[in-house]
């Protein structure tokens, strides 16, 4: 029997192509390996978004080709790497195949033929139809991911996503809603909503939209369902009132502003509006919401007057969560060219300060949260104590708490909190 080794690196939406990997090569009779050396391929799922994520993929690229000097495992790359870097890995002889992110179901196909003598090179779209209707591995439970849409069609000047995934594709809700049941007969408890812009569903197909999707997911019946990446401009009042009217729908909504200084945000090609009314206004709707968005610090033209601004404006929004990076100038994007470009330094400095800002404002939330009892879906169960997340968190970026009684992984309990930190929380199951 084959066996297959594969690395996942990049986003939740890269997961999901990950597991799908794993699925279509299960089916077709490979074993799974975590050992490169002992498998006959080994895969490389990468991000390309930006500098930091293309060199992580490098390192892990120059490591494998070192370490298959000894070995006689086929080195084969996918996902977004291909699509920015195509010609560089096609001139690497030590890479047995470079595969676009959308011919996952090809692999068996292009293994044999790499089995066969030959180094495969391709990139196509024709079949990114199908991807709902994939066998699937699921790797994060009690939790998964589900895609809705692939690619972008918002275009902002410092993004790669469009010409690396191509224009808004909305998968058809039959597809979306058949793989949601199935994930939750798996016994997923959270079903987590992605896509580049999953606002944007059903424009593309001129009928459909999320309102209508996400009220047929909640019948299938999953305890917690969770929005992530949502445009500003796709926030409408239909959404947040589907979101109050249903418990299942986590009060939690994952927004990416970037910026808030309306020049910067002209330039970014994002939407020039009042984010404070916005903001307000979703709070107003849903008392209990939990806040979460994306900036950029460092975007070319951002004066330290500008920049203060951005600061001033996170004193007074008090997101529950936040994260930011600087800005990273992408060839073949219009803010690459753009004047007035920020010292690395100086970008480097501002993110520093944003993010003590934030982590005074963390600090804060979290303490407010002593002796409050919390509901708490459980991931992992150690020797000494639990750990899991409540609503109000998503993986791997949000806050996690520590728990300490008894409980099973998938349980979802009700947890006091006893103790807090900047990003964290413990407590104690509450009968």
């Amino acid at each position: 029997m084959k066996k297959l080794c594969l690395i996942s690196l990049g986003c939740p939406k890269n997961t999901v192509d990950s597991e799908k990997i794993i699925g279509v090569l299960g089916d077709a009779g490979y074993e799974i390996s975590l050992i490169p050396e002992e498998s006959d391929f080994v895969v490389v799922n990468t991000c390309a978004f930006i500098k930091p994520a293309i060199n992580e993929a490098r390192r892990v690229i120059s490591t494998l080709k070192s370490r298959k000097k000894t070995s006689e495992f086929k080195l084969v790359v996918t996902g977004c790497l291909p699509a920015r870097n195509y010609d560089e890995l096609l001139g690497d002889k030590d890479i047995d195949a470079v595969i676009g992110p959308y011919c996952i179901d090809r692999l068996p196909e292009i293994f044999s033929n790499i089995d066969s003598g030959e180094r495969v090179y391709t990139h196509t779209d024709v079949h990114i139809h199908q991807y709902c209707r994939l066998p699937r591995a699921v790797s994060t439970l009690p939790y998964a991911y589900i895609k809705i849409t692939e690619g972008c069609s918002n275009r902002c000047s410092y993004c790669t996503i469009p010409f690396i995934r191509g224009p808004l594709y909305s998968f058809s809700e039959k597809d979306i809603l058949k793989e949601a049941e199935s994930l939750f007969v798996s016994g997923v408890k959270e079903l987590i909503i992605v896509g580049h812009d999953i606002t944007a569903y059903g424009k593309d197909r001129g009928k459909g939209n999320l309102c209508g999707l996400l009220r047929n997911i909640v019948k299938i019946g999953f305890p917690w369902v969770r929005l992530m990446y949502l445009h500003p401009s796709g926030i409408n009042q239909e959404l947040l009132e589907l979101m109050d009217q249903h418990s299942q729908i986590c009060k939690y909504l994952d927004i990416p502003l970037q910026h808030v200084n309306p020049a910067i945000l002209k330039k970014m090609n994002r939407p020039v509006k009042d984010y404070r009314k916005m903001i307000e206004d979703i709070r107003r709707a849903i008392g209990d919401i939990t806040l979460r968005t994306t900036l950029i610090v460092g975007f070319p033209g951002e004066t330290e007057a500008i920049f203060q601004q951005l600061l001033d404006f996170i004193r007074e929004m008090k997101f529950e969560k936040l994260g930011a990076f600087i800005y990273y100038p992408e060839k073949d994007t219009p803010a690459f060219l753009m004047p007035d470009q920020i010292p690395v330094r100086v970008k480097e400095e501002r993110y520093k300060r944003l993010m003590d800002v934030q982590k005074t404002i963390s600090k804060d939330i979290a303490a407010s949260f002593s002796g409050k009892t919390v509901e708490v879906l459980i991931e992992k169960q150690g020797k000494k104590y639990l750990s899991g997340r409540t609503r109000m968190d998503a993986p791997d970026i949000d806050w996690t708490v520590k728990v300490y009684g008894q409980a099973k992984q998938g349980d979802i309990v009700n947890v006091r909190i006893t103790k807090s930190s900047f990003y964290s929380l413990e407590g104690i199951v509450s009968e």
